[in-house]
């Protein structure tokens, strides 16, 4: 469904020049959920918005269904819709002066004048609040008469106003508190089974990555270092990064769990091959040349010279 191929993104800030995302490759198939995870200022979010419009790539290829996204008259056969967000903070994503009812509908908007008349729209809006928890007489209240859940849930039937196939979750439940985070959660699932829905959760957290995705793609400063299937990450993760980011999950015992130093000494070397050659426990001097990809197993790979 979704071929990344080569994606850069490069900012400007005054002379200087900062590539969030650097020649990533990542491909998605119809139905499954894969997870992007990373510290803060990895490139998940940048890549996500790249996916659903709202940044422009400086170079590569993003493609939906063989369409690319960013050739203006391909795009054009898309059907408005087809690819939703969902945005991490409910509250600065949904407009504070518009109510329920026209914010759920707001995407509509965007679709032709047939479906934008529909006089079924209603009934849709009646029938997608009451699916994400929400009742028939919250359509006319406003964002802040809600909890910060319920503007989750708000969000999400948004998102799915136009029918969608692909949606784009940026940590949808960070900004929750954990039993509120639970649920929506099994509603995201639960809507994925019955809508044969395609997702690429962005998170930090791993827990969540673990209990929601299928795959997942670990990146740090703008690279995928290691990607494969979620049980094959979490029970034999082979990149020195990813290994930390699991070693950072809280355990109930502590003792049995293995600590790796994140911190090293910084190296006199300004450019390395790898990224993550900076603050690795385990670099050696192979890392300043070329990184390679070495497969762990079929559909696991990792960028790395360490076996």
């Amino acid at each position: 469904m979704i071929d990344i191929h080569q994606v850069r993104k490069t900012f400007k800030t005054g002379a200087m020049k900062i590539d969030a995302v650097k020649d990533t490759n990542l491909s998605i198939q119809q139905g499954e959920t894969v997870g992007l995870v990373g510290e803060s200022g990895s490139g998940k979010s940048t890549l996500g918005k790249m996916l659903s419009g709202l940044e422009t790539p400086t170079d590569g290829m993003i493609a939906y269904k063989g369409i690319e996204l960013w050739k203006k008259k391909k795009f054009k056969r898309l059907r408005p819709g087809e690819i939703q967000t969902v945005f991490q903070d409910p509250q600065s994503s949904l407009d504070p002066r518009m109510r329920v009812k026209d914010i759920i509908l707001e995407p509509l908007l965007a679709l032709n004048s047939k479906e934008r008349k529909e006089k079924g729209k209603m009934e849709r809006l009646i029938y997608l609040m009451k699916r994400v928890g929400l009742k028939e007489d919250h359509m006319n209240r406003y964002p802040h008469e809600f909890s910060g859940g319920q503007r989750q849930r708000i969000a999400i039937a948004r998102a799915l106003i136009t029918d969608p196939q692909f949606m784009i979750l940026d940590e949808p439940t960070s900004a929750l508190d954990i039993s509120v985070q639970a649920q929506v959660l099994n509603l995201l699932k639960e809507l994925k089974r019955e809508k044969n829905l395609t997702y690429i959760f962005i998170s930090h957290n791993m827990s969540v990555i673990r209990y929601m995705c299928d795959r997942v793609a670990v990146m740090y400063k703008g690279k995928i270092v290691e990607i494969g299937p979620v049980q094959s990450i979490f029970q034999n993760p082979k990149h020195p990064y990813t290994k930390i980011l699991l070693s950072s999950l809280p355990s109930l015992f502590e003792e049995t769990k293995e600590k790796i130093n994140f911190s090293h000494p910084p190296s006199l070397s300004s450019e390395s091959a790898c990224v993550f050659y900076q603050k690795c426990p385990l670099r050696q001097e192979i890392c300043l040349k070329e990184p390679c990809y070495q497969p762990a197993s079929e559909n696991h790979t990792f960028s790395c010279h360490l076996q």
